[in-house]
């Protein structure tokens, strides 16, 4: 299992590089693609709860998030929202029965801010910072890897004490420690090749490591996040698009949720 996951992840790396350097319509594809896949996961967990969100309303919902970050710099994204609640509320409205008709909308609603919302964020800092947005992207990717690649190998190693047994009994306080270490050693690095080197753009010394910390600490709350839900919706995976690693959710659980904090900290510092 340990073998296939480290393969996986060798091979999907450089594919998820190339794509980041290609930028424009190649992103948008495999973007929207990602969170097609993460809607049809999410919507598939909750029909484990007995509760019937529309999959293609957060699928779709969740491509125009990502497609409109790419081509139109998120010029639409309050339009997309208020369109998907509203397409939400009519299809309550025409089933004709009150049955789920407050927690259905908030599902679907939700899904799409999950699934694709969060993702359009980080297609924003590839596409809306100029010049500096393939370094801050590529930087945002490397330090989410090696958050969970930290905690993941030093949770192994020498992990003893749980970090949140009820919502992943695997998670360690040790391996947790072990993310933070990694990522602020591999922004120090980041930050320390391109200043020699001049190939991309890099944050400040105290930015940088600011920053690390930022994708470190939301990266693994997005990680318990999506374990809780798991664990809610009595499923081992959410999806098996990745061998070793799950599904979308599973794969970019901490990616998603790493990647508005990761948009609206940039935004802040420059």
């Amino acid at each position: 299992m340990i073998r296939t996951r480290v393969l996986v992840g060798l091979i999907g790396a450089p594919i998820g590089i190339f794509v980041l350097w290609l930028g424009g319509v190649p992103l948008a594809i495999v973007g929207a693609v990602l969170a097609v896949v993460g809607g049809m996961e999410y919507a598939r967990m909750c029909k484990t709860k007995a509760w019937t969100p529309s999959q293609p309303l957060i699928s779709a919902g969740s491509a125009l998030f990502v497609v409109d970050a790419v081509l139109a710099g998120g010029r639409f994204s309050g339009s997309l929202l208020s369109l998907v609640l509203a397409l939400s509320l009519a299809g309550q409205v025409m089933k004709a029965k009150p049955t789920g008709s407050m927690a259905v909308p908030a599902l679907e609603v939700f899904g799409v801010v999950y699934c694709g919302w969060t993702l359009s964020r980080f297609c924003l800092i590839r596409g809306t910072f100029g010049d500096a947005g393939l370094g801050l992207s590529l930087l945002m990717m490397v330090l989410v890897w090696f958050n969970d690649m930290g905690a993941f190998f030093v949770g192994r190693a020498i992990g003893r004490r749980k970090l949140a047994p009820s919502m992943s009994p695997n998670k360690t306080i040790e391996g947790s420690i072990g993310g933070f270490v990694w990522a602020v050693l591999a922004s120090i690095a980041y930050k320390a090749l391109g200043d020699v080197t001049g190939l991309w753009y890099t944050l400040s010394w105290p930015q940088a490591i600011i920053f690390a910390l930022l994708v470190a600490a939301s990266g693994q709350i997005g990680d318990l996040a999506e374990s809780g839900m798991k664990r809610d919706a009595g499923v081992k995976d959410a999806g098996r698009m990745f061998p070793g690693h799950g599904g979308v959710l599973d794969r970019f659980d901490s990616f998603f949720f790493v990647s508005p904090i990761a948009y609206y900290y940039l935004r802040l510092m420059l």
